[in-house]
Formats: structure tokens, sequence, C-alpha cells
């Protein structure tokens, strides 16, 4: 059964909740000018992003591209706690929707990140990678709180547009 029984469902305003992301969220490369963008909504205090602990664990990796690394230290982030057994549970679903017919594990980092979204309250999780995004984000919906979109960070700035145009500050 489907916690989103709505498909017609609106997001949140993005500048009244946490937004977290992957690492691949600030990949210069992929969305050029997106990501100074999203970084100056950040640093004018209309975003409030979050780096999920896994997230700021991964980037300490020595092939991690110094900017990255430098972008997600300097951002607030999730500590780790001790999940209880409906947290257990939901951990375990999305790493089942994640890992599909791959190896047992290979999608585990990326089920931790999507799950910490939806523990702290997210409003957002923002990442590139197409398994997320494309391939597993309508099964992930079913399991996730329906206030939790995963996006892009093009669809995550369309979003925040629309919210700036409809409801100006």
């Amino acid at each position: 059964m489907s916690r989103r029984p709505f498909t017609n469902r609106r997001p949140l305003d993005p500048r009244m909740v946490n937004v977290l992301f992957d690492a691949n969220a600030f990949d210069r490369l992929a969305d050029g000018n997106e990501v100074d963008r999203l970084l100056a909504l950040q640093a004018d205090g209309k975003i409030n992003l979050i780096a999920p602990q896994g997230v700021r664990r991964e980037v300490q990796h020595p092939n991690t591209p110094k900017a990255i690394r430098d972008v997600v230290s300097l951002q607030i982030f999730a500590l780790p706690t001790e999940l209880n057994s409906e947290e257990r549970q939901e951990l375990a679903r999305i790493r089942a929707i994640l890992q599909g017919n791959a190896a047992s594990d290979k999608h585990a980092a990326d089920a931790q990140h999507v799950f910490e979204a939806a523990k702290y309250g997210g409003g957002y999780f923002v990442t590139h990678d197409r398994r997320i995004n494309h391939t597993k984000r309508q099964e992930l919906e079913a399991v996730l709180p329906p206030s939790l979109w995963i996006v892009t960070l093009l669809e995550f700035l369309s979003i925040y547009d629309r919210y700036e145009l409809e409801h100006p500050r």
C-alpha cells in the first residue's frame, strides 16, 4: 500500500524545510551554474542544507574532489544515532528497493542517505543518482514520508523558483 495516495501532491516550500543532499548534487560538470546558485541560496539563508552523516563520511575519501569535500564539510550535518526497530525496518525496505537484482549491499550507502533524508524531516533529497531518481523513485515514494521529494538539482531549483514567484518574501 502506498503512503502517497494523491499523485497530484504539491511539494513543500523549499524555503521552510530541510534540504538534504547526495555529494553528487555538487557535481559542477553536470550542472554548471546551478551548484553556485544552490550554495548562494544557502549562504543567503533562503534554504537550509543538511548533509546526511553518510555523505559527510563518504566525501572524506581521498578521491573525492577537494571542491566537493570543502562544500560538504561546511554544511550542517546529521549525527549518527541508534535506530529503533521501526527505523531499521524502514531502512531495510529502502535498501531492498535500491538493491533490486544488484549484488548485496551495493546500494547500502545510497539507501542510508535516502533514509536519513526521511528521518531528519527533509522536504527534499537532492541527488543525481539515476538509479534513485529515475529507476527507483516511484517505488521509494511508496515507503517514504509523503513530505519528502527526491529530486535533481535542476528540479529542486525549479520548485524553489515557483515558490519565490508565487509567494515572494
